[in-house]
C-alpha cells in the first residue's frame, strides 16, 4: 500500500503522555517531514513533570484526545512463514498499526521455525508497507526442540533481538543453561515460556472451580510456578560463568510465580517478566460466559459457574490459561509494583478452522494487537493503572526488555514522529468489520471498548487513520 504523505500534521490542543521525558499534559504537536516540529505544554515543562509524576491523569475539562509514542509489542506471532490463513506480516502490520503500535517483535513459532539465519534475513528484509517496525525472535534450538542449540551467534548477526523456544518450554536443564549463557554472551535475552509440559498435559483450563464445573481438563498452577522456579535456580548459576546472562520469562499468570520473580529481582537476578492484556483482564470465568473484567469481582460479587449460551468460547482457550480473578488481580499487582515491566499482547492469530471446534482441540491464543490499548485503558478507567504507567507498560517497558531504547524515543522535537492518538471518550465494538488482521479470534468481540484508537503516525507518515 502506499501510505499517505503527512508533510504537515498538527495536534493542537491534546492530552500528551511521554514515558521517555516524563512528561505529561495539554501540549499540542505539530508534525513536519517525518519528524516533530513543535512540542509544546500549555502550562509549561514544570508543571508537565509534576503531572506525570502524579499519575498523568487528565481533568474533566481537560481534553479527552490521547497521545502516546507508538507502542511496543515484544511478543507477537505474524505466522509466516507457514500458516498464511491465520496471519501474514502484511495483515500483522495492518493489525498492529491499528492498534497504536510502531514497533513488534516476531516470536519465532512459524513453519518452519525462525532458527536459520536465512529465515531471518528474509524476515527483515519483508517490506513493511505501514512503516512498522519488525524484529526477529530466533528460536533458541533447532526446530524449536529443545535438543540441540541454534546457531545463535549466526542468528544474533542476522538481526535477533531475542531468543526463545516459545511455546515449547526448553525443558533439558542443561541445554536452558547452555542457551543462557551463549545469548548473554551475544548480549541478547532468552525469553522462556514457563510450564512443566509433565503436569499440563492435556490441560485445557485453568484448575479450579470454574474446570470442575465445565468439565474441561485442568491445567494446574504447578505447572507455571514449578518451571519459573527451575528456570531462576538455572539463572542464578548461569551469571557464574556468564554475567551478561538475561532471562526474561514471557505471559506469566500466577500469584505465585510472580512472587518467585519479585524474590528473584530483590536479590539482584538480572530477569524480567511481562503480562498479557487477558491474563490481567479476563478470568477462567469468561469460559463459563460470566464477562465481566477481572476487577470488577469481588467477594460479594463473585464468578458465575452456571453455563450461558456464550460459554465454551473457544477464543478463550490460550496457554497459559485464564485464571481466576485473585490471579488476575496479582497480575495487575506485578505491573504496579514493577515485578512485571512490560505488557506483551502475545498476539496469537488462528483460521476459524482451528477455532470453530471443541473447546479442547481449539488452538490456544487470542489475536489480541488491536484491543490492547483498549483493555489497558479499560484498567485504567477503572482505577487499576495511572496514565503514566499505561504509557510505560506499552513503550518503555518492552523495549527495555528487548535493551532496545530508539524504539521508545518519546515525542522529543527533532525525532521521529512516532506516536498514537486515542480518544478517551470514544467507544468501538470488536467485530468482522472493525478488526483489520486476517484472524480475529479474541473473546472481545461484540464487547464494548473505550479509548478508539484515532491515528498512528509513523516516521511522520499515516500508518492507520480511523475513517
Amino acid at each position: 500500500m502506499s501510505r499517505p504523505r503527512a508533510e504537515r500534521t498538527l495536534l493542537k490542543d491534546h492530552w500528551v503522555v511521554d514515558p521517555v521525558s516524563r512528561r505529561a499534559g495539554v501540549a499540542t504537536i505539530e508534525v513536519h517531514s517525518g519528524k516533530v516540529a513543535r512540542l509544546e505544554w500549555r502550562d509549561g515543562v514544570v508543571e508537565a513533570r509534576r503531572a506525570f509524576i502524579e499519575g498523568a491523569e487528565p481533568g474533566p475539562k481537560d481534553p479527552k484526545r490521547l497521545v502516546l509514542p507508538a507502542l511496543v509489542d515484544l511478543h507477537a506471532h505474524f505466522r509466516q512463514p507457514g500458516a498464511g490463513a491465520s496471519e501474514d506480516v502484511a495483515s500483522g502490520e495492518a493489525a498492529a498499526a491499528h492498534g497504536g503500535y510502531g514497533a513488534v517483535a516476531l516470536m519465532p513459532n512459524s513453519e518452519p521455525a525462525a532458527d536459520h539465519p536465512a529465515l531471518l534475513r528474509e524476515l527483515t528484509r519483508t517490506t513493511a508497507p505501514r512503516g512498522v517496525t519488525l524484529m526477529p525472535i530466533a528460536a533458541a534450538t533447532l526446530g524449536r526442540a529443545g535438543r540441540t542449540l541454534a546457531p545463535m551467534a549466526e542468528l544474533a548477526a542476522a538481526g535477533a533481538v531475542a531468543f526463545s523456544d516459545d511455546g515449547n518450554p526448553i525443558a533439558d536443564p542443561a541445554l536452558f543453561r547452555s542457551a543462557l549463557i551463549t545469548a548473554g554472551a551475544l548480549d541478547l535475552p532468552l525469553i522462556e515460556h514457563c510450564e512443566d509440559p509433565a503436569l499440563t498435559q492435556g490441560g485445557e483450563a485453568a484448575d479450579g472451580l470454574v474446570a470442575t464445573a465445565l468439565g474441561l481438563r485442568p491445567w494446574p498452577a504447578a505447572g507455571e510456578i514449578s518451571a519459573v522456579a527451575r528456570n531462576i535456580a538455572l539463572l542464578r548459576d548461569a551469571i557464574r560463568d556468564e554475567p551478561r546472562a538475561r532471562l526474561h520469562l514471557t505471559h506469566l499468570s500466577t500469584d505465585a510465580a510472580l512472587d518467585a520473580v519479585r524474590a528473584a529481582r530483590a536479590e539482584g537476578l538480572p530477569i524480567t517478566c511481562d503480562i498479557t492484556p487477558h491474563h490481567l483482564s479476563l478470568t477462567d470465568a469468561w469460559i463459563a460466559g460470566d464477562q465481566r473484567w477481572a476487577w470488577e469481582y469481588s467477594e460479594q460479587h463473585q464468578a458465575s459457574l452456571t453455563p450461558t449460551a456464550d460459554a465454551y468460547n473457544t477464543n478463550l482457550r490460550v496457554c497459559p490459561p485464564l485464571r481466576d480473578a485473585s490471579d488476575a488481580a496479582a497480575c495487575r499487582a506485578a505491573l504496579r509494583d514493577g515485578t512485571a515491566s512490560a505488557i506483551a499482547t502475545d498476539h496469537a492469530p488462528h483460521s476459524r478452522e482451528k477455532k470453530e471446534v471443541e473447546f479442547g482441540l481449539a488452538a490456544n491464543g487470542i489475536a489480541g494487537i488491536e484491543t490492547a490499548l483498549s483493555t489497558l485503558l479499560a484498567a485504567h478507567a477503572a482505577g487499576e493503572f495511572p496514565l503514566s504507567l499505561v504509557a510505560a507498560l506499552l513503550t518503555t517497558g518492552p523495549a527495555a526488555v528487548l535493551n532496545q531504547p530508539a524504539l521508545a524515543r518519546g515525542l522529543a522535537v527533532g525525532g521521529p514522529a512516532n506516536l498514537v492518538v486515542a480518544d478517551l471518550s470514544a467507544t468501538w465494538v470488536p467485530s468482522r468489520k472493525t478488526l483489520i488482521g486476517r484472524s480475529i479470534n479474541t473473546p472481545l468481540l461484540g464487547k464494548t471498548l473505550t479509548g478508539a484508537v484515532l491515528l498512528t503516525l509513523l516516521n511522520g507518515e499515516v500508518a492507520w487513520k480511523a475513517e
